[in-house]
């Protein structure tokens, strides 16, 4: 009896029907608290409601009644990678692999440590876990998304040819505007071309447009609503639409003209074609940010005889590591009395109560905050203030895309697991030569950076005050 429950429980975990698939998990362990294959599912079921805590406590549960099983260690790896528990993770997922006797549960054991790999920024071993996970599942569209980012993550520009894959998995959206093909870089094309993720993969993607404007006789370009402006100044002979997120009922808001389309593709897709050499990367800056609003902000920042820096000090979402990409500012006190300068908050969400709190203990630190520039929805406010800053340092968030498309010297405070785009080593990314990158030497070491950028600092702006 408690087989055929436990068969209809993952039959509605799997419809989505969370709820419903614990309560008859519930029924069955009030019988037998120490029946695995349920404590199993309630590990599952746990992860995909995300509550991780439970998951995880579950998972442990399965493991330690079953050391054997390999699905109860597998849910183990599952619910540390959630909490960011790498080692636990990984070992859990190598023994999941180790110990599965179908080979389904070994590909998705690897698969999993191969994104647990990307994730920390261990490219070069989410490499060989996802060799292992295509091995045996070849057609696996997430084992092939993740050697995409794997090769690219150590400047192996083929990874681009794996970029599809990444599209309908987690963030990143595939759509179709009709029933248009994908475009297949054949010239002289009518081609809609859209954003699928964050702000700062937008942004840096987004250099490809020139080049493939180009190739075609009309590009078509749906972004978030907040880039609008910004990219219709900067690509002038784009049509472009804030519609990324558009719902059903706004209507139809495309000029009539433009939706007679021949092909569409993903921003990130352009790269297979337009990024496959380290040559194809220019570095140059290619957004234009407001003169007028430059203007204004211009004789605003020059009244304070000082140097104007950008600051933020956090950056990202739970999903995307948020707790390794975060500082306060009393971490970064070092670097705020390095110099005489006025600070101005780069933050998207409030940062005042924060700025505060730091101020009433440290009264000779000017820190501001301009809402009409950070707390708006339209990012062409943000580009105008930070093009006139002296200088922007930040952690890694969308702000250091925007500093670097703007050509604006930007210094990244980047963590030991960074993101793909950074690659692995060196004080250089190929995306913008403005950049300027400041590594952890061990996770969550930020005092390694701050001693290492105030150094830099006092020389920079000794050496400006000089000339």
């Amino acid at each position: 009896m408690s087989e055929s429950l436990l068969d209809h429980a993952r039959t509605l975990t799997e419809s989505g029907k969370l709820d419903d698939a614990v309560l008859i998990a519930e029924s069955i362990l009030a019988e037998n608290p120490n029946h695995v294959p349920t404590i199993v599912l309630m590990a599952y079921i746990s992860w995909k409601a995300n509550k991780f805590i439970w998951a995880y406590t579950f998972a442990q549960r399965a493991a330690a009644i079953a050391p054997s099983e390999a699905l109860a260690w597998f849910n183990v790896g599952l619910a540390a990678s959630a909490l960011w528990r790498m080692e636990e993770s990984e070992s859990a997922f190598k023994t999941s692999a180790r110990l599965a006797v179908d080979t389904h549960t070994r590909a998705m054991s690897y698969m999993n440590a191969a994104g647990l790999c990307i994730d920390f920024g261990r490219f070069r071993d989410a490499e060989e876990y996802s060799k292992k996970a295509l091995e045996i599942e070849p057609y696996s569209p997430k084992s092939k998304s993740n050697m995409g980012f794997a090769l690219l993550g150590q400047g192996k520009w083929e990874g681009w040819e794996y970029y599809s894959y990444s599209l309908g998995l987690q963030m990143r959206e595939k759509m179709k505007f009709s029933d248009e093909p994908d475009w297949d870089f054949s010239p002289n094309k009518i081609v809609a071309l859209y954003g699928e993720q964050g702000l700062g993969d937008e942004i840096s993607f987004s250099s490809m447009i020139p080049d493939a404007a180009k190739d075609c006789e009309k590009v078509i370009f749906s972004c978030d609503k907040r880039m609008e402006g910004l990219f219709r100044r900067s690509f002038p002979g784009v049509k472009v639409y804030g519609t990324r997120k558009a719902k059903k009922e706004d209507g139809n808001v495309w000029d009539k003209e433009d939706w007679q389309i021949d092909a569409s593709l993903a921003l990130g897709e352009l790269g297979q074609h337009y990024r496959r050499r380290d040559e194809q990367f220019s570095g140059k800056p290619f957004l234009v940010a407001d003169p007028d609003k430059r203007a204004m902000w211009r004789t605003m920042f020059d009244r304070k005889k000082k140097p104007c820096i950008g600051i933020a000090w956090t950056g990202g979402i739970e999903s995307t590591g948020r707790k390794f990409r975060m500082l306060t500012l009393e971490q970064l006190k070092p670097i705020l009395e390095s110099v005489d300068a006025h600070w101005v908050s780069l933050q998207y969400k409030d940062a005042e109560a924060d700025i505060r709190a730091f101020k009433s203990e440290n009264p000779h630190i000017e820190i501001v905050q301009h809402d009409c520039a950070t707390l708006t929805k339209d990012y062409d406010d943000t580009a105008a203030m930070v093009s006139e800053l002296d200088l922007v340092i930040c952690i890694q968030t969308a702000v250091a895309h925007l500093a670097g498309a703007l050509g604006k010297e930007c210094w990244v405070m980047l963590p030991k697991n960074s993101q793909w785009r950074y690659g692995t080593q060196g004080r250089t990314m190929p995306w913008y030569d403005s950049l300027q990158v400041f590594r952890q030497r061990s996770l969550n070491d930020w005092m390694g950076i701050t001693g290492e950028m105030v150094g830099v600092l006092r020389k920079r702006f000794a050496m400006e005050k000089a000339a």
